[in-house]
């Protein structure tokens, strides 16, 4: 009977936490980074539809950074900061239909929401011009927390990694890199029932 008891109690709890994690339970933040070019969110802008289309390496000072939520299923919305290394305001230009806030200086936070709903993998929601010495990363909202994805049922889903873009010689992170989990918590359950 307590095995049974016991069993029911983690069948709840782990039902309980795939109820909670969202429709996005896998969503994952990049920032892709390239050399400053001219261009908007319909010209001259990376298609990104999965971790191997991020780049998160340039070697050059000047660069456009994009930040990127991937292992999607639907978004409405994202709620982020942005960091650099820099001395210089960053030129921020929003892909979405609404926009919350500006990255101009690091540690900047900003919300985007489309009026529908998007489904896809991957989402790019905007870029910035900006001079970077060092990393490039996306940072919760000063204001708003997160980073989170907003799915199309009113949810907010936060992302269970997040990469960093290196510029001027540092190497950013592996955005395809697996993501060590949690094994302790499994192997308690495993352990009740011996």
């Amino acid at each position: 009977m307590r095995k049974a008891l016991l069993l029911t109690f983690a069948l709840v709890l782990t039902l309980s936490a795939c109820a909670w994690a969202g429709l996005n339970p896998a969503a994952k933040a990049a920032v892709h980074v390239r050399p400053h070019a001219s261009g908007s969110c319909t010209k001259n802008f990376p298609t990104i539809d999965a971790c191997d289309d991020v780049i998160t390496t340039d070697p050059g000072v000047s660069v456009d950074a994009f930040p990127v939520f991937f292992d999607l299923v639907e978004y409405q919305g994202f709620d982020y900061g942005l960091t650099f290394v820099s001395g210089y305001s960053a030129t921020f230009a929003s892909c979405s239909d609404l926009t919350i806030g500006n990255i101009v200086n690091s540690g900047d936070g900003i919300s985007h929401a489309w009026y529908v709903c998007q489904y896809g993998a991957a989402a790019v929601c905007g870029f910035g011009w900006l001079y970077s010495y060092g990393i490039v990363c996306i940072v919760p909202h000063p204001a708003a927390g997160g980073p989170t994805v907003g799915d199309c049922h009113g949810g907010d889903d936060g992302v269970v990694g997040n990469f960093c873009a290196g510029t001027n010689g540092v190497v950013g992170d592996d955005p395809c890199e697996p993501i060590a989990t949690d094994r302790s918590t499994w192997g308690s359950i495993k352990g009740m029932f011996k």
